[in-house]
């Protein structure tokens, strides 16, 4: 639905200020015209293949720059809706390197995005849960999507893309969860500490569960890391004051902070130390000195 309105839009953009002057020129201008109208009733029935060498024609026309821009544009997008989803992303990369000040560029970045997005596999009863698989396109979309909500934040897309990039950082939290608890499950508390590092690092507000505090909290103590295990105790205490498990953490502190007192090295004596007394002078040719 949103590309035909998208096909409405180019029209008028790439019509707009460009009539006809006459000469030489002016005929460029109105084929170069017909041949993009052309174009976009070719994608608007569907036929992409066409409407790219409508497109490609007009980008052979010398001068027409804005025209020339929008045509390449337009090839992204028959690339895109014909699901040549890595053909299309090379396009509207090209498209953004080539013209980073156009109205478009922020329309491009999208496309990245949502190119990307539509290649993450979808549910299937036979097939295990997405957040168990690998996620190079979900992360990918992720990138890109955050690129275009922190470049351009007003565009009239922006809605649609932070919508995609909260769904791809939702599976992708849910991954690094996974994977932690079959670490924690395996007793490895080195990969969970990694993940779930991580995991709070990348998502704060959607990592910050009482069972994720905790579990890395275990998971320090696991490695001997106690004052970090002691910092997420307290962390846990704090933003949950009323969690299910403040006892525990209390009781897990109260044991931590005597074992990282015990662990501490002794505080050197700073007294001036007394010195040692020099033996007596022995008396001159006896080897004792007698007892008083």
């Amino acid at each position: 639905m949103y590309f035909r309105a998208a096909l409405t839009i180019a029209v008028a953009l790439a019509l707009s200020g460009c009539a006809s002057s006459g000469g030489t020129r002016g005929r460029a201008e109105d084929v170069g015209r017909e041949r993009y109208l052309l174009g976009i009733e070719a994608m608007a029935s569907g036929d992409y293949e066409e409407a790219i060498g409508h497109f490609r024609q007009v980008m052979r026309i010398p001068g027409l720059v804005q025209l020339g821009a929008n045509s390449r544009l337009r090839i992204a997008d028959a690339l895109f809706l014909q699901e040549k989803f890595e053909a299309a992303i090379t396009s509207y990369r090209n498209f953004t390197k080539e013209y980073p000040n156009d109205a478009n560029a922020g329309y491009a970045q999208f496309r990245i995005g949502h190119a990307f997005y539509e290649q993450i596999p979808g549910e299937w009863f036979l097939a295990p849960p997405q957040y168990e698989r690998q996620q190079n396109f979900v992360r990918q979309a992720a990138a890109a999507l955050k690129q275009f909500v922190r470049l351009y934040p007003t565009h009239p897309l922006v809605e649609q893309g932070q919508g995609m990039l909260d769904s791809c950082e939702e599976q992708l939290l849910a991954h690094e969860l996974y994977v932690a608890r079959f670490y924690f499950d395996r007793d490895k508390p080195h990969g969970v500490v990694q993940r779930l590092e991580r995991a709070f690092d990348r998502f704060p507000e959607h990592a910050s569960t009482e069972d994720n505090f905790l579990m890395l909290a275990r998971a320090y103590v696991s490695i001997e890391r106690l004052d970090a295990a002691r910092s997420m105790y307290q962390a846990y205490l704090d933003r949950f004051p009323r969690g299910e498990h403040r006892a525990a953490a209390q009781s897990s502190i109260t044991v931590l902070d005597a074992a990282i007192q015990r662990s501490a090295p002794a505080v050197p004596d700073e007294r001036p130390s007394t010195p040692e007394p020099e033996p007596a002078p022995e008396a001159e040719g006896d080897s004792e000195v007698p007892a008083p």
